[in-house]
């Protein structure tokens, strides 16, 4: 399996060379809709389980897990 730093230069040889990219090959892969639900309810759970901003923790969690792949 090759890491991040090896599918990046990878990509930026085929970007080089005019090829289309591979977003698995560079990990821009989306999170699973499982990976949300679980980052929303931890978010759900320390904030106090108020109810009414599931769409929020929703988000927010989307986007944790978005930066922490790149």
């Amino acid at each position: 399996m090759a890491t991040a730093k090896t599918a990046r230069a990878k990509n930026l040889n085929k970007a080089e060379a005019g090829e289309t990219l591979d977003d698995q090959t560079v990990g821009f892969s989306e999170p699973t809709r499982e990976e949300i639900e679980r980052r929303a309810y931890e978010l759900y759970l320390a904030g106090g389980e108020v109810h009414g901003y599931d769409q929020d923790d929703w988000l927010q969690a989307e986007r944790e897990i978005k930066e922490a792949q790149s």
